[in-house]
């Protein structure tokens, strides 16, 4: 690690990382303990900043590809890793100002995001929202607490999934809602602080058929309504970039950020902030605990109109206060409100 590098890994751990007592002492997710056998057969690790890379070169879930070309004894694949997901956290938190989430109390008591490179059955990637402690070889006897992400081993090295991933991270750390519809559409939204172009976008649901059918019954397809709200309150979508975040590569020196936009941060910012005061007062109306829902009640329909009306809210806030004009595509968006139960 570079001078500058553990520089930063120091300055983040006392900011981003590290958290008061009386933070400790607030309420937090349990973390459940539980051997793994597949995890703990991934014999080798790579630690960049807070996050641990396992994987194998040998074994069912070995790499496929374990090209070296700076000769460093990490593969390459691992390296271009752990590369998007520090300048994922990078663009997140130090750009958008979004709170790490081992800095939120649902994950006080991790220590790591752990980041497991298997041969998926299904999928690119996985994001967990429990913090666990799986005992992994060489954590120690008490083993350690962290967050999971699994990443198919055999994708490109420069897919983005790395980042969608990681970006479920934060919306778990924020909120206990995990509708697909927020939860994969906004995250297909993040994917674009590291693609080059425009988001595809979609007109704005302006009936209650059309958002039930737009909206509430699709998951990734979302995204073109969040690229769409996201677009319309900020147009320009100009992201400020530190030069050396802006400069950062993979191993092959191919460019991480292709183009510095993003539109709609702030929108995003502001909607994860508002949702977690909304699951709080769910959660006292239910008699439930703070990060103690279940799974079915996380995901489950019968949020979805609160979860929207929020959604409404803060694209009326947001519009106000960037001095949007509103046109009619915008007005119907915001006049389905009276339509929500």
């Amino acid at each position: 690690m570079s001078a500058r590098s553990r520089a930063r890994w120091l300055a983040c751990i006392a900011a981003c990382i590290l958290l008061p007592a009386a933070a400790q002492e607030a309420a937090s997710a349990d973390c459940r303990e539980g051997r793994n056998a597949v995890l703990s057969g991934l014999s080798r690790s790579h630690v960049r900043e807070e996050f641990r890379i396992f994987y194998a070169l040998e074994g069912p879930h070995a790499l496929p590809d374990t090209r070296d070309l700076d000769g460093n004894g990490v593969p390459d694949k691992v390296e271009d890793v752990a590369t998007q997901l520090v300048v994922g956290r990078r663009l997140f938190t130090e750009v958008m100002g979004l709170t790490h989430p081992l800095r939120q109390p649902r994950y006080a008591r991790a220590a790591s995001i752990d980041v497991f490179l298997l041969k998926m059955e299904k999928g690119n990637g996985l994001s967990y929202d429990e913090p666990m402690n799986y005992r992994l070889d060489g954590d120690g006897p008490a083993g350690r607490c962290a967050t999971r992400i699994d990443l198919l081993n055999s994708h490109s090295n420069q897919n983005v999934t790395p980042i969608h991933e990681l970006f479920h991270q934060y919306q778990y750390a924020y909120t206990m809602f995990k509708p697909r519809w927020f939860l994969e559409g906004t995250a297909r939204w993040a994917e674009h602080a590291l693609r080059a172009g425009e988001a595809p976008q979609r007109q704005l649901p302006a009936t209650p058929q059309a958002l039930r059918e737009q909206v509430f019954s699709q998951t990734y397809a979302t995204s073109g309504m969040w690229n769409r709200i996201a677009a319309i309150l900020d147009p320009a979508g100009r992201i400020d970039l530190p030069p050396d975040l802006a400069r950062a590569t993979y191993v092959d020196g191919s460019p991480v950020v292709h183009d510095g936009r993003l539109h709609g941060a702030a929108f995003v910012k502001a909607l994860l902030e508002a949702l977690g005061p909304l699951d709080h007062r769910i959660a006292a109306r239910n008699g439930w605990r703070v990060f103690g829902w279940r799974e079915d009640d996380q995901r489950s329909s019968v949020n979805d109109g609160e979860i929207f009306r929020q959604v409404l809210q803060v694209v009326r806030d947001q519009a106000r206060v960037s001095g949007v004009p509103r046109s009619g595509e915008l007005e119907d968006f915001l006049a389905l409100q009276a339509a929500l139960p």
